[in-house]
């Protein structure tokens, strides 16, 4: 049998691909592909056809994020127009769709989207229950930071909803990629003093991070502010720009140092909510994936005394950044077929 695990974000759709033989999981594919929904949403149908292409599959198992881009007016909207998209181009597959209530059938979405609005982090669940069955999973992707609760095998999360997840510090809305650097911090060292920071969409974390060496340039998968170039040098001039100012201001000293200034608030930002959720919990194990070659979420884990293990010591680099992807391939096996062991 041969299943996908499919997952579409505002900003990213992933997928991968198993072939399921007995009781071995073997890796055939993985793809990611930079699809802003808020601007194209129209395209998702061809993205997945790029996907299926020369690929017989049996079963697709789906997760989305998408229908809270501004490319809908409600999430009931978002649900309906992505999943029928994904069912045209699915047409002879069998499809599963995640929701807070298992896998559903397309009849039971229809009838009940918001079950699945959201939803990508209940089969990222089941696949870290699987390592540790008590444990918090933190996961840093491009745009947002989920904070996981697990005990006994099985999220005990206080929120459901994105509004719920905030307020109870199981999501952050700060990421690698595309956060505002002026939502993490409102003031920066500059020569010998603070200089207040501009609101205006000038520099996002991918730039901090090319100047870090965290990311490549590769990795900076999401469009830049300016839509100018991604390297080093572009980057530089666009954080200069935080204060108003020009790349001629600064040395590359003191670039490098409001860099690490930033890096040290994202990750203060990141150990609130995690301090929240450990002491709600009293779970004190880690498990954390970041993208690229980030420290943040082990930085924020470590601040807290945390004991921590990283994602990559069971997964391949080429899936660790699509989670949800094998998760919800790994929650269909836990859900039909209750005798499979882990996809790890």
């Amino acid at each position: 049998m041969r299943i996908m695990g499919l997952d579409i974000g505002g900003a990213n759709t992933d997928c991968c691909i198993y072939n399921i033989n007995d009781d071995k999981c073997e890796l055939i594919k993985t793809n990611k592909e930079y699809l802003p929904m808020w601007n194209n949403k129209e395209e998702l149908e061809s993205c997945l056809e790029r996907f299926k292409k020369y690929e017989k599959l049996d079963v697709v198992i789906v997760t989305t994020t998408a229908e809270l881009s501004d490319g809908y007016k409600s999430k009931e909207e978002g649900i309906h127009d992505i999943t029928k998209k994904v069912m045209n181009v699915f047409d002879k597959e069998d499809i599963f769709f995640v929701t807070f209530n298992g896998l559903k059938d397309y009849e039971y979405v229809k009838e009940n989207p918001l079950d699945m609005a959201a939803a990508n982090w209940i089969a990222t669940s089941h696949l870290i229950a699987n390592i540790k069955k008590d444990c918090i999973f933190m996961d840093m992707g491009t745009t947002t930071t989920d904070i996981i609760p697990i005990k006994d095998s099985h999220e005990i999360a206080e929120g459901h909803s994105d509004l719920e997840r905030l307020c109870s510090g199981e999501l952050v809305y700060s990421g690698m990629l595309r956060t505002n650097i002026a939502t993490i911090v409102n003031q920066i060292p500059v020569k010998n003093t603070f200089a207040s920071v501009s609101s205006e969409l000038f520099t996002i974390t991918a730039d901090l991070y090319r100047i870090l060496n965290d990311i490549t340039e590769e990795e900076y998968i999401c469009d830049t502010p300016d839509n100018k170039a991604k390297d080093i040098l572009s980057c530089k001039r666009r954080l200069s720009r935080l204060v108003c100012a020009q790349l001629d201001d600064f040395d590359d000293k003191e670039i490098l140092e409001i860099a690490k200034y930033v890096k040290n608030e994202q990750v203060e930002q990141i150990s609130k909510s995690l301090e929240k959720v450990v002491i709600k919990t009293g779970i004190e194990d880690v498990i954390i994936t970041n993208y690229a070659n980030a420290t943040i979420c082990k930085l924020a884990a470590e601040k807290l005394g945390l004991n921590v293990v990283m994602l990559e010591d069971y997964f391949t680099k080429d899936t660790i950044n699509i989670s949800p992807t094998v998760g919800a391939i790994q929650m269909y096996l836990d859900e039909k077929y209750t005798s499979k062991e882990s996809i790890l």
